[in-house]
């Protein structure tokens, strides 16, 4: 969520580095908020003619959207490192390039026109080895290399422009998360042709960069246990619809199994994947949500710098970002959660409500009530959007106090009693914590270790924290032991607070 400053922004100019990302459509276009920037409003109608200038003028407001850059020592440099040998094997290499790290958890990276690049340490955490981030790069200079971008750049509009600027690689959760952050953009995928296209460029400069050109598929099926991991955390509500929507085509198992197929016809002969110099480089490296920007714990957010917590209505999928937190359920329903730093502005919540927050929208009745002590107030409110279909809003106001209100923002399909019911016990969990509380939260961080003597399996997973799924978190992250037993001697990645 929301953090104040916004982050310092940094960015390095290099040669280049690409990912993909989807985009999903999670804030509906209807609910538009007097006081909150919407991120659809940072892009524009551009000729593809002036590339540089169009990432250019976008960089800045890309970065804030994704909490800024993330700086480990050392890191940066070295991810500046692998893209400059990517793209001096390509006809390329002169053009100029900027990469930034992102301090994001979603396990993704993506390109805007110019050069400008974009990648997560969500996804850094989850690559096994260097090759396997050089593989990301090089199918995404292959997406640059053939100008896959611009031929889709005539046909995008609005607030589908980044659907068509970025490429299109993975389906999984994190995908959904990515696209939700950015909220009200459309999904737009790169063709099959052209994917194929990017996945054989992206083999060819791997090769020639002395990777081996296995790591493509790898990291294809890294995506894919990660895929796995996130719908057996959701539990049943993550087996249905919710991550189909997601999902990018050509499917990724046909593609693992055609880079598969392509790198075994190419001679590999002696080449390093760098996985030791990736497991030392990424050491430290922060691990999920940055606490400065609140945690997410199932249903349960909570911020332990502004001291708040609430919970996403059941069935539920918690999002958070730098300037609110979404939630969506697989059917499509939708919630936002976000605060206005000037408060009330010496107005009861009700009055804030109508007047201030959606004073663009007709309101009917407004119920003035009590959350844990805190003033606030509840409408419900139908929004005709210009297709003549409706969108059915529940608006809540609360009055978090030191001049700040927080909102909470229900879109629904339709209306139901079931549904209704979800939302109130939702907005009603909502409750300042107690500093005591807020200090339990600790930083995660991955930290990278050696087996000792006479250590198995269960004794690695125990240094995880407590968690139901820490086994399967490990073995996500260190997925040889999933083969065979760990060997005194083995380097492996652990979660620690």
């Amino acid at each position: 969520m929301m953090s104040f400053p916004n982050s310092v922004l940094r960015a390095i100019a290099v040669p280049a580095l690409c990912f993909s990302i989807a985009i999903g459509n999670l804030v509906s276009p209807t609910v538009a908020y007097a006081e909150t920037r919407n991120v659809a409003d940072i892009f524009s109608i551009f000729e593809p003619s002036d590339e540089q200038a169009i990432g250019a003028s976008q960089h800045k407001k890309i970065v804030e959207q994704y909490g800024g850059e993330y700086i480990q020592e050392g890191l940066n440099d070295y991810i500046l490192d692998i893209v400059l040998r990517i793209v001096s094997t390509t006809e390329q290499r002169n053009q100029p390039w900027r990469v930034t790290v992102l301090n994001s958890p979603v396990v993704n990276a993506f390109a805007l026109p110019g050069g400008y690049v974009y990648v997560t340490r969500g996804l850094l955490a989850l690559a096994r080895n260097e090759a396997e981030v050089a593989g990301v790069l090089g199918h995404e200079v292959g997406h640059v290399i053939a100008r896959h971008g611009v031929q889709r750049q005539s046909r995008a509009t609005g607030v589908g422009i980044l659907g068509a600027i970025a490429g299109i690689l993975t389906q999984n959760a994190d995908v959904a998360r990515l696209g939700q952050t950015l909220g009200g953009l459309f999904i737009a995928d790169y063709s099959r042709d052209q994917e194929y296209e990017a996945d054989s460029l992206g083999l060819k400069y791997l090769g020639s960069s002395g990777y081996p050109r296995m790591a493509v598929a790898d990291f294809l099926q890294r995506l894919e246990d990660h895929a796995e991991f996130e719908k057996k955390k959701a539990g049943k509500d993550g087996q249905s619809g919710q991550f189909d929507f997601f999902a990018s085509h050509p499917q990724t198992e046909d593609r693992i199994d055609r880079a598969r197929s392509l790198a075994r016809q190419a001679d590999e002969g002696e080449r390093d994947n760098g996985r030791d110099r990736y497991l030392a480089a990424t050491d430290g490296l922060k691990y999920g949500d940055d606490i400065k920007e609140g945690v997410i714990r199932g249903r349960t957010f909570i911020h332990p710098d502004l001291r708040l917590t609430f919970d996403a209505p059941k069935g539920f999928q918690l999002i958070n970002s730098t300037r609110a937190v979404y939630a969506q359920d697989r059917n499509g329903n939708r919630m936002v959660f976000d605060m206005d730093p000037r408060g009330l502005r010496g107005q009861s919540a009700a009055s804030y409500l109508q007047n201030v927050w959606m004073k663009n929208y007709q309101v009917g009745n407004i119920q003035s009530l009590d959350v844990n002590g805190a003033q606030a107030a509840y409408s419900r409110i139908n929004i005709k959007q210009n297709n003549g279909r409706v969108t059915y809003l529940t608006a809540v106001v609360i009055n978090f106090g030191y001049e700040r209100v927080v909102r909470f923002a229900y879109t629904s399909k339709r209306r139901s009693n079931e549904l209704e019911e979800r939302y109130i016990e939702s907005f009603q969990s909502f409750r300042p914590i107690a500093y005591s509380e807020a200090s339990k939260i600790k930083q995660l961080t991955l930290a990278i270790k050696t087996v000792g003597y006479r250590e198995d399996l269960d004794d690695l997973v125990d240094e995880m924290p407590e968690g139901k799924f820490r086994k399967d978190l490990f073995l996500l992250l260190n997925p040889e032991f999933k083969k065979r037993d760990p060997k005194r001697g083995d380097q492996y990645k652990i979660i620690q607070d």
